[in-house]
């Protein structure tokens, strides 16, 4: 059994609002923007204890990881938010910490069933299918059959899961990364294409930078739409 302190580690995705079918999606069915925008959500944050799988990469990722270790998600670089002159960015829009390993997907679907939850969108088991195409990025392949099965063959090569808890969550308008708090934290903009592990102490300003760039007025407007 693994028993070394908890890692850290930077991952970035796309959100329904990377293209304008996802952005039409998020009008249409009133979907949170920075929702993940794939079929399968890889994670599926709006879940209550979203899992993380080999979904998106493969085995470069997840193996990898063990209870107790942190995941910062944040957005590729782009013009989020339609702001005309904005410097293309990136978003911080969660956090989510490991609570339980699992080396096939049926694994991690009875432990849900378990605490009687769903399993979530990635979990490539019976009866829990993709998304329908409406509710997704709408960007070529990867919403089509072929990307599930794509899914399916991943989750049969590597069938890791770790189910997690969200520490830190905002799927509306999350906090802006610049490229200078890129370098001042790590002297470069990290390459996330494979989530490398960070320091502890890049974790705490991150999440520090996170806080200190939080929009008041969004946040009550969260905590109305919570209500």
């Amino acid at each position: 059994m693994d028993d070394r302190p908890g890692r850290y580690y930077l991952c970035s995705y796309w959100p329904l609002v990377k293209t304008l079918g996802g952005r039409r999606a998020v009008e249409a069915f009133g979907l949170p923007p920075y929702a993940n925008g794939m079929s399968r959500r890889e994670p599926d944050f709006e879940h209550p204890l979203p899992a993380l799988t080999s979904s998106s990469r493969g085995r470069g990722f997840v193996p990898r990881l063990a209870v107790g270790d942190a995941v910062v998600f944040t957005t590729t670089k782009g013009r989020w938010g339609g702001v005309p002159g904005r410097a293309a960015h990136w978003r911080l829009v969660a956090v989510l910490e490991a609570v339980a390993r699992f080396e096939t997907h049926a694994d991690a679907a009875r432990w849900y069933a378990e605490r009687g939850l769903r399993p979530p969108g990635n979990l490539v088991v019976d009866g829990n299918p993709p998304l329908p195409v409406p509710l997704t990025i709408h960007h070529g392949r990867a919403h089509d059959g072929d990307w599930d099965a794509v899914c399916a063959a991943r989750a049969a090569d590597c069938g890791t899961v770790l189910a997690c808890q969200t520490r830190l969550l905002d799927l509306h308008d999350p906090p802006p990364v610049l490229t200078d708090d890129w370098l001042a934290l790590f002297g470069t903009v990290p390459n996330t294409r494979t989530p490398p592990e960070i320091s502890e102490a890049q974790f705490d300003r991150l999440l520090a930078l996170a806080d200190a760039r939080r929009d008041p007025l969004a946040d009550a407007a969260r905590q109305r739409r919570a209500a």
